[in-house]
């Protein structure tokens, strides 16, 4: 009598609906919420076959499946993946996860069956679908929206870049004059100049190459960007070219006592743009004594990788923190101040350096750490000449 009550107890306190049916179907068992989900009393239920619990249409096929069932009795986990409904004394419907679970006694066949009411999860997987087709609209709205953007900026900053590119042809032209002019003042052709004179002068010149620097730094750029930069590929002596680039900042160098070194092991035969591959060496080496201290020391080494020409520049400078490693290859990102405590040039030195060593078909990378020196290394693909070879 004590394990039938605690048995009562445990029925009535489930969270779900709790039945069981004898091998015709009939409802022998059943708990509370049974009666509070379908609306029946307890009374109503006891005796009734199962169906009456299912909507009209479903009752022929589920006597079928009872039938079937009892043949082929199994234990089914809630849900099983089906779409079941339940049908109120009202007649109103409502889904419903149901688990079953068949047994043999004494008293013959049953099954247990446990329901729960899944409508306040339906709910909120319909309440979630509508805001997931929302937001697919919506994000599909935007995106169809940012397409266009997009192509505006694109068609802008082709425009810009045109415009850049233009503004850069006719700048030049008046500097080189500059140039000239202020060479010839120089050299004293035209009679001798006082000091001061000389030390205008002199400024002049220095002062305009720089500017030429920074409009052919904005015209690569401009060109790259427009997609209208060149490569003009040609088999070259690279340790002939490396020697051309030292030669280009050697008198930087000596100015700050860096020691300048190189460990060259590269074919003879290397086919790409000679004068862009000159560009980016002048140009990591530059780097590389602006941020080097005074009595630093530069080391410039290639050697040959498989099918590519590894080089790497290399020196005893400041350093790049970390986090700064990718972003100082973008458009006008400065590091910081060189050796002198200020920032120097237009911050797209080192961003044409990757489009043109990326164009060539390699990819360059830093190492880098506050204090510790850098070295930029990058890859060159070996031309057709010497794969002949």
């Amino acid at each position: 009598m004590l394990l039938e009550q605690r048995f009562r107890e445990l029925l009535e306190a489930a969270p779900d609906a709790i039945m069981q049916v004898d091998a015709e179907g009939k409802i022998i068992l059943m708990n509370r919420v049974t009666e509070d989900m379908f609306g029946y009393t307890r009374d109503e239920l006891m005796g009734q076959p199962v169906e009456v619990l299912i909507p009209r249409e479903l009752h022929a096929r589920h006597v079928e499946h009872r039938a079937h069932y009892r043949q082929h009795p199994m234990t089914r986990t809630m849900g099983s993946g089906l779409a079941l409904e339940g049908i109120r004394k009202d007649g109103s419907r409502f889904p419903v996860e149901i688990s079953l679970s068949p047994s043999e006694s004494t008293e013959g066949f049953r099954v247990t069956a446990i329901i729960r009411d899944t409508t306040e999860r339906k709910n909120a997987e319909e309440r979630l679908r509508r805001v997931q087709e929302e937001y697919t609209q919506r994000l599909a709205e935007t995106n169809a929206e940012l397409a266009m953007t997009n192509r505006e900026i694109e068609r802008a900053n082709r425009l810009k870049s045109e415009f850049l590119a233009s503004m850069s042809h006719e700048l030049r032209t008046p500097l080189h004059t500059i140039i000239g002019f202020s060479e010839l003042l120089g050299e004293e052709l035209e009679g001798p100049l006082n000091e001061k004179q000389q030390r205008f002068v002199q400024h002049i010149h220095k002062d305009s190459l720089h500017l030429l620097e920074l409009i052919n730094d904005i015209l690569d750029i401009s060109k790259i960007e427009a997609d209208r930069l060149e490569l003009r590929p040609e088999p070259f002596d690279f340790t002939a070219l490396v020697a051309e680039s030292l030669a280009s900042i050697r008198s930087l160098a000596e100015a700050k006592s860096h020691i300048l070194e190189t460990a060259l092991d590269v074919p003879t035969a290397v086919e790409a743009d000679r004068l862009r591959i000159k560009q980016v060496l002048v140009n990591l080496l530059s780097n590389a004594i602006k941020f080097t201290p005074e009595g630093g020391r530069i080391r410039l080494e290639a050697r040959v990788q498989e099918l590519f020409v590894v080089v790497s520049v290399s020196d005893t400078g400041v350093g790049i923190p970390v986090e700064e490693h990718d972003s100082i290859f973008d458009k006008f990102h400065q590091v910081g101040a060189t050796t002198k405590g200020i920032r120097e040039g237009t911050g797209l030195g080192l961003a044409i350096t990757k489009r043109l060593v990326e164009q060539h078909g390699g990819m360059i990378q830093v190492e880098s750490k506050p204090r510790q020196g850098s070295t930029f290394r990058f890859t060159l693909p070996l031309g057709s000449a010497e794969r002949k070879t």
